[in-house]
């Protein structure tokens, strides 16, 4: 007969399920984050190879001023504001969650441990 599993192999288990899930959503969101900036990084050159063109075909040859042609690369600089807003968000957030799990896994370890201290006085 298997002696049955005490609280804290069970908090301990728990905890290394939550490692688990932690790193796979970890590598989930490296691709996700990777393809994100190789997705930036392209329209980037995208948007800098027209407003090049223009500034050669256009400004060069006196067709249209400056302002317009830097204006053609506003796209640009909002996608990028809003992606930065988007990782100082999410970086937020999941810094706060983090700080929320490990106090409830350490308040879960003690609680086991104190679980196990009155059983063994019983």
């Amino acid at each position: 007969m298997t002696a049955p599993p005490s609280a804290t192999d069970k908090a301990w288990a728990r905890i290394e399920e939550e490692k688990r899930r932690d790193r796979f959503l970890r590598r989930v969101s490296t691709v996700a984050w990777t393809v994100t900036f190789v997705i930036v990084l392209g329209y980037g050159i995208l948007t800098a190879l027209q407003v090049w063109e223009m500034y050669r075909g256009a400004y060069l040859a006196g067709i249209m001023p400056f302002a317009t042609v830097v204006g053609m690369a506003t796209p640009l600089i909002i996608v990028l504001g809003l992606m930065s807003l988007l990782i100082a968000l999410v970086a937020t957030i999941g810094v706060f969650l983090r700080l929320r799990t490990a106090s409830l896994n350490e308040i879960q370890l003690r609680l086991a441990a104190l679980e196990e201290l009155i059983a063994g006085k019983a």
